[in-house]
């Protein structure tokens, strides 16, 4: 028998294991998620998977307790981005310009959309309290044309978002439940030793 079974103190408070460690947990889950949705943007021939969502899949991975994290700021933080860089294209004009993304080339028209949407995507994140870091990235494809300002696109891009925001929800709350019960058990052990 091990000491822990010949506890007295252990016969009554149950054995919580602990929970997969956060070098095992994060990267795997990030990964994840990222595969997912690759694989349904292979499945369905449309690029769900783009780089703001890897920034989204390591913040509720590796930091699931985050606001920034959560359903809600994922969801509204990238369509905040989706809209502000495809406002400021519209406003500016910088849909003729060419992609910087695809040339190589920056206009000074790109620089100007690219600053208009950071800032209406910040201003509106803070106001609705969906701030999200990661939508910056998405704002700044639509705004240094990465993203065509199509439907087609707007569609694609939340449908991966979406997906994402939804699978890394549930992991986020796999995750979240299993720290508290870890640190419940740990304040359980603590008072009994007292």
């Amino acid at each position: 028998m091990t000491r822990q079974q010949q506890s007295p103190q252990n016969a009554t408070s149950p054995i919580r294991p602990n929970p997969v460690p956060d070098y095992i947990w994060a990267p795997f889950a990030s990964g994840g998620l990222m595969l997912l949705v690759g694989l349904l943007g292979l499945a369905v021939h449309q690029p769900l998977i783009f780089p703001s969502l890897g920034p989204t899949a390591f913040l509720q991975a590796e930091q699931p307790d985050q606001p920034s994290a959560k359903f809600y700021n994922v969801v509204v933080g990238h369509l905040l981005g989706l809209f502000a860089g495809l406002l400021a294209v519209k406003l500016l004009g910088a849909d003729n310009a060419p992609s910087v993304l695809g040339t190589a080339q920056l206009a000074p028209v790109r620089v100007w959309a690219a600053v208009l949407a950071g800032m209406l995507n910040m201003l509106t994140g803070l106001l609705l309290h969906a701030s999200h870091p990661p939508a910056a990235a998405t704002t700044l494809l639509v705004a240094l044309g990465g993203f065509k300002p199509t439907i087609d696109s707007i569609v694609t891009i939340m449908t991966g978002v979406f997906i994402v925001a939804v699978v890394g929800e549930a992991l986020r709350q796999i995750r979240l439940r299993q720290l508290r019960n870890f640190a419940r058990g740990s304040q359980i052990d603590t008072h009994k030793e007292l």
